[in-house]
């Protein structure tokens, strides 16, 4: 005889498990329903607090959490994190409102019934993904402009595009990620979304120049590093040689 699936009660305990690091159960979950969930083997004892034993979800319990097609669409999750659009809606629906999935416009921000749903952090974590990154992309691109020498911050314009910018006397380089004809451009957006290299616009005393790459798919981090390195040699390459200045 198959197991009941949870109730509404075991499955918001449940859920707020599957945001923990470690997967711990809320306190003060009633004894019975926690030898109920225990027994069904959704949950198993974790660690003591304060002579109080704690549990933590099983990979049963995430699995109880799911339907097949639910578990299905999370799994369709292209290499970006974007789930197919064969995706029935009533199952789509049904992950948006459980925080398995969420909207987002090509700037990363939330978004509406018009832009793609992706796989969510926890969607990732339900079916045993590996964790995204979800730091915003500028991050990872000033880290690497500071580890060369170079101070940068965030800058935004009034349609909501962002830009990484550093500026020095006589000098200006602006980078983002170009989202498309008419999409405008951002640089705050997740770190897994970066799908394209950096773009980088330089106005050196008047001189325009551009840091346009291929990096063939690299990832933000490894994208960042090549961005400010091309800045360091063009910058290199135009400053006089001490040797032969007079």
């Amino acid at each position: 005889m198959t197991a009941a699936p949870p109730n509404s009660r075991q499955r918001a305990w449940m859920f707020t498990a599957l945001g923990d690091p470690d997967l711990l159960m809320p306190k003060d979950i009633p004894a019975r329903s926690l030898v109920t969930m225990r027994q069904r083997g959704w949950i198993q004892p974790h660690e003591h607090d304060a002579g109080r034993p704690r549990h933590s979800l099983t990979a049963e319990g995430r699995a109880a959490l799911l339907t097949v097609p639910k578990c299905n669409a999370l799994l369709s999750a292209e290499k970006d994190g974007r789930i197919a659009s064969t995706v029935a809606w009533p199952t789509l629906e049904s992950l948006l409102r459980e925080g398995l999935a969420v909207r987002l416009t090509a700037h990363g921000r939330p978004g509406t019934a018009d832009d793609p749903a992706y796989i969510s952090t926890l969607g990732r974590r339900l079916v045993g993904l590996a964790a995204a990154d979800e730091r915003p992309a500028s991050q990872l691109l000033i880290e690497a402009l500071a580890s060369r020498g170079f101070e940068a911050i965030v800058e935004s314009d009034e349609d909501g595009n962002t830009h990484v910018a550093h500026r020095a006397p006589g000098l200006e380089v602006l980078f983002y990620r170009r989202l498309g004809p008419g999409n405008g451009n951002s640089a705050t957006h997740p770190a897994w979304m970066h799908d394209s290299a950096w773009y980088g616009f330089v106005d050196h005393a008047g001189d325009y120049a551009e840091l346009a790459r291929d990096l063939g798919g690299a990832d933000c981090a490894a994208d960042s590093a090549t961005a400010a390195d091309a800045l360091a040699r063009l910058l290199s390459a135009t400053r006089p040689d001490p040797a032969t200045a007079s």
